[in-house]
């Protein structure tokens, strides 16, 4: 994988790690941003780690995009689903009921 690849890379993982902040109930902070680490994770692996599945699809600096898509969007997703429940929840929601 050349600059190209390393870049379009960071950029999709955070546009993932962005996106998720929309699904389900929104959450304040910098959440998403751990996501994100998380899909750019998961896209390396996808397009680089998993042998002959790793290599189909359109290709951009030697990043295969279809494999490391489906890697960051999983992986965020489950990365996602572990911030928002371990993080706090609103204490005068907890008083109140």
């Amino acid at each position: 994988m050349d600059t190209v690849g390393i870049i379009v890379l960071v950029v999709g993982a955070l546009v993932v790690g962005w996106g998720y902040r929309y699904v389900g109930e929104t959450r304040e902070g910098y959440g998403w941003l751990i996501t994100a680490i998380g899909a750019g994770i998961g896209g390396f692996v996808g397009s680089e780690s998993l042998g002959a599945t790793s290599t189909w699809g359109p290709e951009a600096g030697g990043l295969f995009l279809l494999p490391a898509l489906i890697g960051a969007v999983l992986v965020g997703g489950i990365v996602e689903w572990v911030v928002r429940t371990a993080s706090p929840t609103d204490q005068t929601r907890r008083i109140a009921h």
